[in-house]
């Protein structure tokens, strides 16, 4: 006679098959540990916050989200939070990109947030996307409690999520006690939250007082509508990231995707920019409307983008690091340049 044995595969056929008839409780039980429902408490012995200065950025310290000790962020500098997506944690992306680069060119402060175990690869759906928010409740302790011990204040914090953590941290304004001041998010995910109508439950505008946004890979695994005060649309018209494939040495990697990180940690140190052009967003992109915005100023995509700045932005990129082009007059005067050259070689 022969068993019949539960594996993942057939929990998640069977969760897409019948919903929420299957009881929670019952799905959760049932689960390897692999794909982990997060509990619903804070703190959280899966979600961890860990502090690097530029004293422990090879020793970083465990920051309680109870009782943060204020001699930990001792000289007091403003407070960057790094938040990994799916199948990440806290030394790979925005971390692995952005961290050192922080720390070793601005005077700041990074927490790194981790909460690997809670988005393992493959239990993006439902796990990962149910998990968002108690990791998002648990980063607003933490915040509550720095802003309520006088170690911070609310002006000072800058939450950076990257893909899911890109969500984490819009879902965190749920829960801090005063309004933050700004998110990044680098490629929101997507899946799980295009079609969800609450704006409590996304990264939205509403989230902190400037939110700014790069979308890299907004067909695919991220999202293509606005999202933020200012949205950036890098390459948008090749529908890929200059220099990208999805496959690299024969395995599937999306190299779309990573790029909001890559492009922001370059942005932190390039003396050329992420220039942008404004336009009225992605429909007026495509309809080549863009002509219409401009009498708008150029904006820099990235680290030290305007906050003034408010709509959508359109760039290209060079194919490989560096990435930045500059100027939007200098890319002009340079086709110009190629054409003149161009014109002249023909007449020869």
């Amino acid at each position: 006679m022969s068993e019949y044995r539960w594996n993942g595969s057939h929990l998640l056929l069977a969760f897409l098959l019948f919903g929420h008839t299957l009881a929670e409780m019952e799905l959760r039980g049932l689960l390897p540990e692999f794909c982990v429902f997060a509990e619903n408490k804070c703190p959280n012995p899966r979600i961890t916050f860990w502090l690097y200065t530029n004293n422990t950025r090879d020793q970083p310290v465990e920051v309680d989200p109870l009782d943060p000790q204020a001699e930990i962020f001792r000289p007091r500098l403003p407070l960057k939070i790094l938040i990994h997506g799916f199948i990440g944690n806290r030394d790979l992306t925005p971390s692995l990109e952005v961290r050192d680069v922080l720390l070793q060119t601005q005077p700041v402060h990074v927490i790194s947030v981790d909460y690997g175990s809670l988005v393992r690869f493959p239990c993006y759906f439902p796990w990962a996307v149910t998990n968002a928010p108690i990791v998002s409740e648990c980063l607003a302790q933490l915040i509550n409690n720095l802003l309520s011990a006088g170690i911070y204040k609310r002006e000072d914090i800058h939450l950076i999520g990257f893909s899911l953590g890109a969500q984490v941290a819009g879902m965190a304004a749920n829960y801090v006690t005063e309004p933050l001041a700004r998110i990044t998010g680098l490629d929101p995910a997507g899946p799980g939250f295009m079609m969800q109508a609450s704006l409590q439950h996304k990264l939205d505008s509403s989230d902190a007082d400037f939110v700014d946004i790069i979308h890299t890979d907004p067909f695919f695994f991220s999202m293509l509508p606005a999202m933020g005060h200012a949205d950036f649309y890098p390459n948008l018209d090749q529908l890929n990231q200059r220099g990208c494939s999805y496959v690299s040495s024969w395995r599937f990697y999306n190299c779309n995707h990573y790029r909001s990180a890559v492009y922001y940690a370059e942005s932190i140190t390039t003396s050329t920019g992420f220039w942008a052009q404004q336009c009225g967003g992605w429909f007026d992109f495509f309809s080549q409307r863009c002509s219409q915005y401009s009498n708008m100023p150029n904006i820099q995509m990235g680290y030290f983008v305007s906050q003034s700045a408010i709509g959508s932005y359109f760039l290209t990129t060079h194919e490989v690091s560096p990435f930045a082009k500059g100027p939007l007059v200098d890319v002009e005067m340079d086709v110009a340049e190629l054409h003149r050259s161009q014109r002249e070689i023909n007449k020869l």
